[in-house]
């Protein structure tokens, strides 16, 4: 009998390298294979395998709706009605039972600015009202079979004064995927997944589901994730898709391909690491003032975990590949720094943010600012505008609980140009009018307040205030102070 990576070996073998539909994949699935058995190795080697326990605590929800996992309700002699909804028997067999979860989301979000993006070709003020509707069902058929669904419906009320392509999404299927997971002797549970679905991992700096804007990011595609213990492997091949605001319309973004290989896993004591490799290429990417294809490799590391009060999320990442026919290098430094002191009534903490994502130096052939591909919104602090490109920062920030189910957050944020000769950037690596050819160094700071008060499991109540103080780099390419506040409840079930 082969051994576990003597299977992956196999399989990198057999692997085809063909995406489906005629054309050559940016990463041949070959190569992906190869290294799931990288990750698969590392896993085996690191985690012990023993059962998962079930999630109960509150509240029992997650990011990501599909992680949830409440099948320890069968077990429940009487449930509440809500339970009712989260498992739902239909039937059992030998292999396993058959059940139905429904789940869901409503939230609404008041969003006002004055200078919105800076106030760079966009109007003074405005107000605008944003609507998140979302319905899932999650159809468990034995151990082995599994159909995710999310239906979706997002808009806004008003005017947002800039254009954004994350606000309206009218009745879609914003997610849909089957996932077969195969049986095994390693005590592990590996799983086969096709489909649409929202992707995260890690601390979110590189692939994240957006949750700040109203419409969350999701990715159509192949995964293979397993885990053992502790450890887990994740192999994908997937392209983001293009939201649209008319119904059941959404397509696959042709022009975007992501790949490769995450792993976490447990290495002493408290601490944990990711090892990723990321491959990523886009027919339609900018840079200096012009278009063409990018491919680049992301190779990184993340080292995180806590003990007696201090907690501690380090990451680091290397960027190689090609622009059009110029060299691409860039690089990632991010770090997040925090302490709690024990047997204090309100939980302070007291935290420190750093990052530092590599400029472009336009006198050199060789492209030099990072992307972050598909980061989280917002990303330093809680204006949703900045991309970690060409920028550094400084954050410190305090947190404390005043009441119970009640959390605030002070930050205080710095941030700087690392290259006067490159620009800013938003939202799909969209460069802010002129910040390229201004010499000013210092982006701005910020100041914010974010509140949060959980009433129940179910419902959130929040409110974000944020003031930034525009900088040379900004002001000397137009741009101004910006305000912005922020109400929201939200509802999940």
């Amino acid at each position: 009998m082969l051994s576990r990576c003597g299977w992956v070996r196999l399989g990198a073998k057999l692997a085809r390298r063909s995406n489906g539909a005629g054309e050559e994949f940016m990463v041949p699935i070959g190569r992906l294979a190869q290294w799931g058995g990288l990750g698969l190795c590392l896993s085996l080697a690191a985690g012990a395998a023993r059962a998962e326990s079930p999630m109960q605590f509150d509240p029992p929800f997650q990011s990501l709706r599909y992680n949830e996992d409440f099948s320890w309700l069968a077990r429940k002699s009487d449930p509440t009605p809500w339970e009712r909804l989260k498992y739902i028997p239909l039937g059992a067999s030998d292999f396993g039972p058959i059940f139905l979860t429904l789940g869901g989301e409503i939230r609404e979000r008041h969003e006002n600015y004055v200078n919105i993006n800076y106030g760079i070709k966009t109007p003074a003020a405005s107000s605008y009202q944003l609507q998140r509707l979302l319905l899932d069902g999650d159809l468990h058929v034995t151990d082995y079979f599994r159909a995710f669904v999310q239906l979706g419906d997002q808009r806004i009320f008003g005017e947002r004064g800039a254009p954004s392509t994350t606000d309206v999404d009218r009745f879609d299927l914003m997610q849909h995927f089957a996932d077969l997971r195969l049986p095994s002797p390693f005590g592990d549970a590996p799983t086969f997944r096709y489909g649409r679905e929202e992707l995260l991992y890690g601390y979110q700096r590189l692939i994240a589901v957006r949750e700040g804007p109203n419409v969350r990011r999701d990715f159509d595609g192949f995964r293979f994730i397993d885990k053992i213990g502790e450890a887990s492997v994740d192999i994908l091949a997937v392209q983001p898709t293009v939201d649209s605001p008319y119904a059941m319309n959404d397509s696959t973004n042709a022009a975007q391909h992501l790949g490769g290989l995450y792993v976490t896993t447990p290495l002493a004591g408290p601490l944990r690491s990711d090892l990723y490799a990321l491959d990523y290429s886009n027919t339609q990417a900018r840079f200096r003032g012009l278009t063409g294809v990018e491919r680049i490799e992301t190779y990184g590391v993340r080292l995180f975990g806590a003990a007696n009060g201090f907690d501690w999320n380090f990451e680091a990442s290397d960027q190689i590949g090609t622009f059009r026919t110029q060299p691409v290098q860039a690089y990632l430094l991010a770090g997040v720094f925090g302490y709690t002191p024990e047997n204090v009534d309100i939980k302070p903490r007291f935290g420190f943010s750093i990052n530092q994502a590599s400029g472009d130096n336009a006198h050199s052939r060789t492209i030099g600012t990072f992307n972050a591909m598909f980061p989280r919104l917002p990303y330093f602090a809680e204006t949703p505008v900045l991309v970690p490109a060409n920028v550094r920062d400084i954050r410190p920030v305090f947190s404390f609980t005043p009441a119970d189910r009640v959390n605030v957050i002070l930050g205080l944020d710095l941030l700087w140009r690392v290259s006067t000769t490159d620009g800013l950037y938003g939202s799909g690596m969209t460069q802010i009018p002129n910040t390229n050819k201004v010499s000013g160094l210092r982006v701005g700071s910020e100041f914010s307040i974010d509140a949060r008060w959980q009433a129940d499991q179910f419902w959130q109540l929040g409110a974000i205030l944020a003031q930034f103080y525009a900088g040379p780099a900004l002001t000397e390419a137009g741009g101004k102070n910006m305000t912005y506040a922020v109400l929201f409840v939200k509802f999940l079930f």
